[in-house]
């Protein structure tokens, strides 16, 4: 696709965008340009790109007032905001008005800006074939009203797009090998997932539970996973050590929550590896039920709480820190998973859960135990995150 694709840049920087130029012409991008937003408005309407790059502070046309104009006249066109003086306020106001991501300058690996437009362009295909299938199926049922037919296709837009950015199910880093599923019951999801590497020693992950359901809770999961990418990128190219500190990653997520005056609040689990020693050090918002973990057939939980992300009050979060030997496993859900055998108390599924990962080593073990599978009539969405700490480096 991008030997046909084109991507529009428009920046008052000129050497920015000369940079940025090369960069993807080297991918086989078309690549426009324009100097301020009067200019960029009207490349846009000339050359109809894929893709936009949009710095925030130009000259002239503020660049949140452009970004709205792109958002408005090409709905289908994904826009990019690449600034290096957005606060986070700019953060949260540019994804409100439409933007698909936000990344800060300086881009030191212009890799990832390249990734940021393929993963935007592969978004885009996937709302245009969910558009096409809203259409037909509003066609095969004319009785059915139209607004109807549009929250059934956005919540099928909404739901495959959550999806798309989990990470890869069996993905192994360094001596770790992580698994997930996520099962969402009739409304759009508000649990999310997610794990990568952190430089060449250490992996980070978490499970997080937006309270309620619906399209509200699933746009917090997005803000969420966009505040997360941000500390990845500070320690990536500032050496910045906050993504290390679970405790001091969960105080900064709050307070850029509370900022922004939300009214849901988020259960966290956050928990990085070392792949080296096995050590986990590990934080808690919230989450419930707790964490498992498993050292051969000795089970234990991580009972260490906290108050959830965004809830008003002066508690502080949960840590600790613990180890996970060689085919030593964790096992974190979401408290979706405590729904599914209602005659028992919380306390008797928290031993059940136990009883299963001692008996398990991988994720499908766990899933057969719990009679879960794609079919099952959920009353809460379940996520769930299961990694295993390898034997050997083979």
């Amino acid at each position: 696709m991008r030997e046909s694709a084109a991507v529009l840049i428009v920046d008052d920087d000129s050497w920015g965008r000369r940079a940025f130029r090369h960069v993807f012409e080297r991918h086989h991008y078309q690549v426009f340009e324009a100097e301020d937003g009067a200019s960029g408005m009207l490349a846009a309407a000339e050359h109809q790109p894929n893709a936009v790059l949009l710095d925030l502070r130009m000259p002239g046309l503020d660049g949140l007032d452009v970004l709205g104009a792109l958002v408005r006249d090409f709905p289908d066109t994904p826009v990019i905001v690449v600034s290096g003086v957005g606060t986070m306020q700019d953060v949260v106001e540019a994804l409100r008005r439409g933007a698909w991501d936000f990344i800060s300058k300086p881009v030191l690996d212009p890799e990832f800006l390249v990734h940021a437009v393929d993963r935007a362009l592969e978004k885009a295909a996937l709302l245009r074939e969910n558009r096409d299938y809203s259409e037909s199926l509003k066609q095969a049922n004319q009785r059915l009203s139209a607004a109807l037919d549009e929250l059934r296709a956005d919540e099928q837009a909404a739901r495959q797009l959550q999806f798309q950015l989990l990470p890869e199910d069996g993905l192994r880093i360094g001596m770790h090998r992580f698994y997930r599923r996520l099962f969402p019951s009739q409304t759009l999801s508000g649990d999310f997932l997610e794990y990568f590497p952190l430089g060449d020693r250490h992996s980070a992950f978490y499970l997080a539970d937006v309270a309620g359901h619906g399209a509200a809770s699933a746009f917090i999961t997005a803000i969420l996973t966009t505040l997360v990418s941000k500390h990845r990128e500070a320690f990536s190219t500032r050496d910045d050590p906050t993504i290390l500190r679970p405790a001091e990653l969960l105080q900064s997520l709050d307070a850029d929550l509370r900022a922004q005056r939300l009214e849901k609040h988020v259960t966290m689990f956050y928990g990085v590896l070392d792949s080296a020693t096995g050590r986990l050090v590990y934080g808690n918002a919230g989450a419930f039920p707790f964490p498992l973990i498993a050292n051969g057939d000795d089970v234990v939980e991580l009972q260490n709480s906290g108050r959830p992300l965004n809830l008003p009050g002066s508690a502080g979060f949960g840590a600790g820190e613990t180890s996970l030997a060689p085919g030593g496993r964790l096992l974190i859900a979401s408290d979706g998973i405590l729904e599914l055998s209602p005659k028992e108390g919380h306390r008797a599924r928290r031993e059940g859960l136990a009883r299963i990962l001692a008996k398990s080593h991988d994720l499908s073990s766990v899933l057969e135990a719990l009679a879960l599978e794609e079919a099952t009539t959920l009353t809460d969405d379940i996520a769930i995150l299961f990694l295993r700490r390898e034997e050997s480096h083979g």
